[in-house]
């Protein structure tokens, strides 16, 4: 009889867990995207978490540092664009001449994906450079 109580508990200790783990990973996991692919299949990733990946148009940027907004158009090497919405700390590396990810909901109706995190990739002028050898 005792033995058959703390199979039970252990059983619904190991359920409790497992259902955790589980319910923690669907709700972390997204879609990590170019801006092409978001565009022309928005569809299929609706109302999902996504990661875009792409670059900050030249011209488009409009920059509230006192209110933490910000908008700008995100477009790829394939020609694709969408507007960007954010609200929170701008990234230091963050210029029109930069890449970034981005990481929040997509609107098809608007074209605008209103981002949570925006993460800014640092320019190459931080790279080393690498010396030829003649």
């Amino acid at each position: 009889m005792k033995k058959s109580k703390f199979l039970v508990a252990g059983l619904v200790v190991i359920a409790a867990v497992g259902y955790l783990v589980i319910s923690g990973f669907n709700s972390s996991s997204v879609y990590y995207l170019k801006v092409t692919e978001l565009v022309n299949k928005s569809s299929a990733y609706s109302e999902k978490g996504l990661r875009v990946s792409g670059d900050v148009k030249d011209g488009t940027v409009q920059k509230d540092v006192v209110n933490q907004h910000l908008e700008f158009v995100m477009s790829d090497k394939e020609g694709s664009e969408m507007n960007v919405v954010y609200n929170g700390i701008i990234p230091d590396a963050f210029n029109e001449d930069v890449q970034v990810i981005i990481e929040g909901e997509y609107s098809k109706k608007t074209n605008t994906f209103k981002a949570r995190t925006l993460l800014a990739k640092c320019p190459s002028k931080y790279e080393a450079k690498v010396e030829e050898k003649s």
